[in-house]
């Protein structure tokens, strides 16, 4: 039987420090890739109008981001989300921020349009909604 000498010690102990550093590396590249994947689905809110125009080419996205008005937006569900503004569009041209316009601001019949949907208090005005539920796009107030 043959002993193992100190530099036989120090080659194995090279070797199980090679393959735990080879299984961290291995971990990390994983880990690496799934925060990627994370960060490469995550969307990002553009709110200059110039720019929502050509992601959302529709002729209401600029004038809706740049003025405070009146608007109603038909859903496919017969709903009329009244709003004062668009405040931005997703990057992937799914979503869109708006101000919801409150009830009292509404000086024409907007039901004759479908059911209103207006901002239930005035420091609620923020809502998300989903673009291909909108089917059209109207002003509900004349200058």
């Amino acid at each position: 039987m043959t002993t193992m000498t100190t530099s036989d010690w120090i080659s194995l102990s090279g070797v199980i420090i090679a393959m735990v550093s080879a299984v961290f590396t291995g971990w990390g590249v994983w880990f690496t890739h799934k925060q990627w994947q994370k960060i490469k689905s995550k969307v990002a809110m553009i709110n200059d109008s110039g720019k929502a125009t050509e992601i959302l080419p529709a002729w209401y996205t600029s004038r809706m981001m740049d003025d405070y008005w009146l608007f109603g937006l038909l859903t496919n569900d017969g709903r009329l989300i009244v709003i004062n503004s668009i405040s931005s569009i997703s990057d992937d041209g799914k979503w869109m921020d708006v101000q919801l316009a409150q009830e009292d601001e509404v000086t024409s019949n907007a039901e004759k349009f479908g059911s209103p949907v207006y901002a239930i208090a005035p420091d609620r005005a923020d809502a998300s909604l989903r673009i291909d539920n909108i089917v059209a796009a109207i002003d509900l107030k004349t200058s």
